[in-house]
């Protein structure tokens, strides 16, 4: 009988020894670095036709202010490389007068396999008085329509983005130049 009883307390304490061990085993976690997630990516961009909508606020240094809605559709060759064609409304605020620009646009994207893209753009045309308000829209010659601008496209999808721009418009009326600046957001689709 002592045999039976120090096998079954030897066994016992085999038991517990084991079980604290498991138990000791579950306890313990081993913390790892959470998997970083997958960047997005973009399709390549296609060749082809691309259309865009833009909106924007020219501010002439020494007289008028106006807002533009303008349209631009051409096509894209290759993820650098845009050529098209474009035209718009623009009203002078303070004159109440109007005019239609008809340009060519070319874009030049400087980064163009990431998210944000910079870009380098021109636009060259003439611009078509329609309406004249107080007098002040009177050109001397062609009204040419000179835009160079600087910006900057976040790719929202393999379809559509969105841009913004900053640039220089010359404006000669009567025998002079009168710089304007100007900001214009678009929507790429």
């Amino acid at each position: 009988m002592k045999r039976f009883i120090i096998l079954a307390a030897a066994l016992l304490c085999a038991v517990t020894t084991n079980a604290q061990q498991l138990k000791t085993a579950q306890g313990i976690t081993i913390e790892t670095e959470p998997e970083p997630k997958p960047k997005k990516t973009f399709a390549p961009i296609e060749r082809g036709f691309e259309q865009s909508v833009e909106v924007g606020v020219h501010s002439e240094l020494f007289y008028d202010v106006s807002i533009s809605g303008e349209y631009i559709a051409g096509y894209r060759f290759n993820n650098y490389l845009f050529l098209g064609g474009g035209t718009g409304l623009e009203w002078y605020i303070n004159g109440g007068d109007c005019a239609i620009p008809i340009y060519a646009n070319a874009r030049l994207y400087l980064l163009p396999k990431s998210r944000w893209q910079p870009f380098v753009s021109l636009s060259l045309g003439a611009l078509v008085p329609i309406a004249e308000g107080s007098g002040f829209y009177h050109y001397d010659g062609t009204p040419l329509h000179i835009n160079p601008t600087i910006g900057v496209n976040y790719q929202i999808n393999n379809k559509y983005s969105c841009y913004l721009n900053l640039g220089y418009m010359p404006r000669w009326l009567y025998y002079y130049n009168d710089p304007c600046l100007t900001i214009r957001l678009g929507f790429t689709f």
